[in-house]
């Protein structure tokens, strides 16, 4: 069987080693569900793409163990630094998969969002934070889309890429993909 990706032309990336550096690192907190494996492999492996053009990507998966101790967690800081990573970062990358979104990551929008604010300065980006919702879902379709809260279209952009990933090479292809669409969003909020 053939893969769908077989027949998609991989995007030259403009990762590290062949790009023009940012003028300023850009902070990317990557919001999303994770509390199961499979949420949790889904960030690492795009939090690994996106470091790949040189963004510094926040994961609260990561953060989170920095209050843990003695076998419990400080919720409350937990909480302190997750509003702070979406609020303070450059960029807010959500995952909004599933039937409904992550509650958490729905605050974290909602946050961000609320955070928002224009700037003029070259070098940066336009609006800070700068929202994006990734769908993967295949069922997703925008002309029919029932799947996600209206108040997401508040985002600055959603990414709809439905995956048809079936093997290890098509998953890795299809996370080199999203970054890659996420980036070109990113940069093309560039004040020059």
């Amino acid at each position: 069987m053939t893969s769908k990706f077989a027949t998609i032309e991989r995007p030259k990336t403009e990762k590290k080693e062949d790009k023009k550096r940012m003028p300023n690192k850009i902070t990317v907190y990557l919001a999303g569900p994770l509390f199961g494996i499979a949420d949790r492999h889904h960030n690492l492996l795009l939090a690994r793409e996106l470091e790949q053009f040189d963004f510094e990507v926040i994961l609260p998966q990561k953060e989170a163990l920095k209050f843990f101790k003695d076998g419990k967690f400080d919720l409350k800081a937990v909480c302190k630094n997750c509003f702070e990573g979406a609020t303070k970062s450059d960029v807010v990358v959500a995952n909004i998969d599933g039937p409904s979104a992550d509650d958490g990551t729905a605050i974290e929008v909602g946050m961000a969002i609320s955070k928002q604010k224009n700037q003029t300065f070259p070098g940066r980006l336009r609006t800070n934070p700068l929202v994006i919702c990734v769908r993967t879902d295949f069922r997703t379709a925008s002309d029919r889309e029932v799947g996600i809260n209206a108040m997401f279209r508040l985002a600055n952009k959603i990414i709809e890429k439905p995956a048809y990933a079936n093997s290890l090479e098509d998953v890795e292809k299809f996370y080199e993909m999203l970054a890659y669409e996420i980036y070109q969003n990113i940069v093309s909020q560039l004040i020059i």
